[in-house]
């Protein structure tokens, strides 16, 4: 990483951060979002005036925000560019869904962070619950491993830098020896398991997706943590089945 793409502006990454606030939310009060971010109120409402001018939040009335047009906007921009890779996916992901018994999701790193690009539920039974378009901290659980192991080295040292190792529960791997001693593993099997890390009652296990050598995602599987010593084999396969397929056709 550049010294030039290390430097950050205060004011926009606040405004980011406020964003972030409505994740997973409905309408916020001030009170919400200054508990959500720290920020002070006064820092708050400034960002909100310009946010609301541009059209990214919305006053909702009673003293509520709600993220505005623009974010929906763009929230298709990023499907519609995405959509050919998605319509591969759903398949496949179907079919691990189908054999497991358990939760089917695919994500992409993104900066220091993973994204969940499209995902598939059992029709019954207990759900893990990850939503698309949801984003974690990329040294979270099994699916971060997969894609650290098949990323370069310098993009790797900056998710495992500074303050960015925090925990999610309290099973969460945040010491950056253990982190690295993990992701050599992944790159070593190709494969990584993780337990409780990302929600304390589920397990998650990975394998990257890859074109060629190009790392194209990672396809996890997630389900009760109770439920993995009877699945793990069968988990495994599947994952490894439908890597292969989908590397095979995302280009």
């Amino acid at each position: 990483m550049t010294k030039e793409s290390e430097r950050t502006i205060a004011a926009v990454e606040a405004a980011f951060q406020l964003l972030d606030a409505f994740d997973g939310a409905g309408a916020l009060r001030l009170a919400d979002l200054h508990e959500r971010t720290g920020l002070t109120r006064s820092r708050i409402l400034r960002l909100l005036g310009t946010l609301e001018v541009c059209g990214y939040v919305v006053a909702s009335g009673k003293g509520q925000y709600v993220l505005g047009p623009k974010i929906f906007r763009l929230g298709w921009s990023m499907r519609d560019a995405y959509s050919p890779m998605i319509s591969v996916l759903r398949p496949a992901l179907e079919r691990a869904v189908a054999d497991s018994g358990v939760t089917a999701f695919f994500s992409i790193p993104r900066g220091d962070q993973r994204v969940v690009l499209a995902k598939c539920e059992p029709s019954s039974g207990v759900r893990y619950v990850v939503e698309e378009g949801q984003a974690r901290a990329l040294h979270v659980g099994a699916t971060g491993r997969v894609l650290l192991a098949n990323m370069e080295p310098e993009l790797v040292d900056a998710a495992l830098s500074g303050g960015r190792i925090t925990a999610l529960t309290p099973a969460t791997i945040i010491d950056a020896d253990e982190l690295r001693a993990s992701i050599d593993s992944a790159r070593a099997e190709q494969f990584a398991v993780s337990f409780g890390e990302a929600t304390s009652t589920a397990f998650a296990m990975a394998a990257p997706v890859l074109s060629g050598s190009r790392l194209v995602g990672a396809l996890s599987l997630a389900g009760p943590l109770e439920d993995y010593e009877a699945r793990r084999e069968v988990c495994r396969e599947i994952l490894e089945r439908e890597a292969r397929f989908l590397g095979s056709r995302i280009a």
